[in-house]
């Protein structure tokens, strides 16, 4: 029986959430708390509900222009030319947001377990199940995602006993650090969000009931804020500031602190359970290249360039060695999402809306 490629409105959450959360659930706690310190909660609050603004905004965009890929709709707001040029370099970001997540993947992993193991053999045993994977059809995907969205329950469960006896004194005075320092966390936020433009692209394969359907995954944000929240204050409530701030995976710390009878080094099977999650992200956005490329340079599949995209991010990730260097990748990532998640995406809503004002006339 000949399988759809389309996916329902929950499939569609479920593969925007997991392509969120990824290596920004390790990094945020440390990464945010550098800028906004005792007030850090608030920066992933207010960036999880201003993303999530941004969202309904797609939301919006999305049902205006009908069952329109976003790759086409940057070609009719643009032009063609122009339309499959910013195609190209959305192809450029979501390679580059591969090499980031290949590299964290890498530094988590060889700083933690295998301390020993040569870089490349880690890499290959991440990057060859990613491509098996992203060779299917999106609707099996979809299923894999709303498979490994059990696991988040599980990380949450792990995390309870640091309830047990909290430090709440960590959160006062709220607002201590002032609304600058607030607000200069939101770009600290970005990281661990990016993924929620995988929204415009996935979209597309909704087509029974779309404006029902859709509107079931505009929220998809709002859950990854909560869990993302949880993590955080989990985090906040076992560590002093200026302990949160050094650690630099906090979650970690904390699991490897404790011990059950029968279970021992839980902080290992939190890592093990994590795998699945970076896998899972790294994938929906390699499904997300490879068929832009299909899309840019006229392909019958997108298997060819799963390869070549994974060849790339391959050798590139084997000269980045230094620590420095991979911070220095990471770094620059918000700044770059910025232009393709925000300014992007709400220029070619207003210049589609022109434009279809225009013609109209």
């Amino acid at each position: 029986m000949q399988i759809k490629n389309e996916v329902t409105g929950w499939q569609l959450f479920y593969l925007v959430v997991q392509t969120q959360v990824g290596i920004g659930v390790l990094s945020m706690q440390k990464d945010i708390s550098i800028v906004s310190r005792n007030d850090a909660w608030i920066s992933l609050a207010i960036g999880g509900i201003l993303i999530q603004l941004l969202l309904l905004v797609f939301l919006w965009l999305l049902l205006r222009a009908g069952e329109v890929d976003y790759f086409i709709l940057l070609e009719k707001a643009f032009g063609q030319i122009i339309g499959k040029l910013l195609a190209a370099c959305y192809l450029a970001y979501f390679i580059y947001i591969l090499l980031v997540s290949n590299l964290s993947f890498i530094k988590v992993i060889s700083e933690w377990i295998y301390m020993d193991t040569p870089r490349w053999i880690l890499m290959l045993l991440f990057l060859i199940p990613a491509v098996y994977c992203a060779s299917g059809k999106v609707v099996h995907i979809a299923r894999f995602s709303m498979l490994v969205s059990i696991i988040l329950p599980v990380l949450v469960m792990l995390l309870i006993p640091v309830y047990s006896t909290p430090n709440y004194t960590h959160f006062f005075p709220i607002g201590s650090e002032g609304a600058g320092q607030i607000l200069k966390g939101l770009e600290a936020t970005l990281l661990a969000y990016i993924g929620f433009e995988s929204f415009l692209y996935f979209s597309k394969y909704v087509r029974s009931n779309r404006e029902k359907e859709l509107k079931k995954a505009a929220f998809s944000t709002l859950f990854v804020t909560v869990f993302y929240l949880f993590l955080l204050i989990s985090t906040q409530v076992y560590f002093h500031i200026e302990e949160l701030v050094i650690v630099p995976y906090a979650v970690l710390y904390i699991l490897k602190s404790l011990s059950f009878v029968i279970v021992d080094r839980i902080d290992l099977i939190f890592l093990s359970l994590w795998i699945v999650i970076v896998l899972t992200s790294f994938v929906n956005f390699l499904f997300i290249a490879s068929n832009e490329s299909k899309n840019l340079f006229n392909l019958k599949s997108h298997k060819r360039p799963i390869i070549f995209i994974v060849f790339a991010v391959f050798v590139t990730s084997l000269f980045i060695k230094e620590k420095q260097e991979i911070i220095g990748v990471q770094t620059a990532l918000p700044a770059v999402a910025i232009i393709f998640t925000v300014i992007l995406p709400l220029g070619t809503l207003c210049f589609y809306l022109l434009f279809r004002k225009e013609k109209e006339i």
